[in-house]
């Protein structure tokens, strides 16, 4: 990469949070924060404490902030509901924009932030960050080796224990939308293709009175796959970021759980009885992966996987399940993206 690439980071609370102390050091050889932005000034103050902006760069306005910052991206932080505003902003600007899943607050607003994008011919990436977790992508990377035949299906889950301490989504929406969209991405991302049919079921109930879905997915090459999500159990089967993963290709499963990947096989040789496969090895991960192909797509580079032409795919996928929930049935994948995609061009 060229040039640091300088950015405006809007939203400085809660995930923002993260993104100051965690994500943003990482990422300073490639990527600077030159702004803050948060109409919380509670909120506002970590960009001071923890991302050492000084005060005269954080704003209660975005206006202000692109009016008196050069900057090359907006970094778009704040809750769904309140994405399309923050990107209409930013594109009044001319600049460019990375942000946090899921694109829109529903099917309809991430259609219209897709089109406004593409005619004011800026670019857009989304920060489906565990899809490109270390684990993640070895499991994606050991299919696509096509070493242990062609996938039959692919089984999901984050079962995490319902208590107030813990991470969880409050809705049977916010459980797709919020946490069940990173197992869906990183499904697509495995399996090359999107989403052909999708069925969800999802209650609220159990310990925290916390939500817990079952769905089940058709990929359009054919794919199976079973996503067993839930905050409501009596223990922690896994964690955030520490989803269990499993691959069942004709020759072998190839399994992550709590970040180690094995291969398993009862076909004999050369396939391994039991074999753990080394984590393949980068200089980024997750966020500050994405953040990396974001910048390089800047420069001139080829589109990352998250660009908003295919996270649409993704959003189509979320809102489908989200309406399966709703009415108790399956739904079309690509008959639901059609129909949003050509109501709104």
């Amino acid at each position: 990469m060229s040039e640091i690439k300088k950015m405006i980071q809007v939203g400085t609370g809660g995930f923002g949070t993260y993104w100051l102390q965690t994500i943003i050091p990482r990422v300073d050889s490639f990527a600077r924060l030159v702004a803050a932005v948060d109409v919380n000034e509670t909120a506002l103050k970590n960009a001071e404490v923890i991302g050492g902006l000084p005060k005269e760069k954080c704003y209660t306005d975005l206006r202000q902030a692109l009016k008196e910052n050069k900057a090359d991206f907006v970094n778009v932080v704040v809750p769904p509901e309140y994405h399309e505003a923050v990107i209409d902003t930013a594109l009044e600007a001319g600049l460019d924009i990375l942000c946090e899943k899921p694109l829109g607050n529903d099917m309809e607003a991430c259609v219209r932030i897709r089109n406004k994008v593409k005619a004011a011919g800026k670019k857009l990436a989304v920060t489906m960050s565990h899809r490109f977790e270390v684990e993640k992508q070895t499991v994606e990377a050991l299919v696509k080796s096509g070493v242990y035949g062609e996938i039959d299906y692919i089984v999901s889950r984050l079962v995490m224990a319902g208590n107030k301490e813990i991470r969880r989504e409050d809705r049977a929406e916010t459980l797709v939308s919020g946490a069940l969209i990173h197992n869906l991405d990183t499904i697509r991302g495995i399996c090359g293709c999107n989403a052909k049919t999708v069925y969800a079921n999802c209650r609220i109930g159990g310990p925290s009175n916390a939500p817990s879905g079952l769905v089940i997915l058709e990929m359009e090459n054919g794919v199976r796959a079973v996503l067993e999500e839930s905050f409501a159990n009596g223990v922690n089967h896994d964690g955030w970021s520490d989803e269990y993963l499993r691959v069942e290709c004709r020759e072998a499963a190839i399994e992550a759980d709590h970040k180690m990947v094995t291969v398993k096989s009862d076909k004999g040789y050369p396939m391994p009885v039991t074999a753990r496969i080394p984590l393949i090895e980068s200089e980024y991960w997750d966020h500050a992966l994405i953040l990396s192909h974001f910048v390089k797509w800047l420069e001139g580079g080829k589109k990352p996987a998250t660009e908003a032409e295919d996270n649409l795919q993704c959003c189509a996928l979320v809102f489908a399940a989200i309406e399966s929930i709703q009415s108790g049935k399956a739904v079309d994948v690509q008959d639901f993206y059609r129909h949003y995609t050509q109501e709104l061009r």
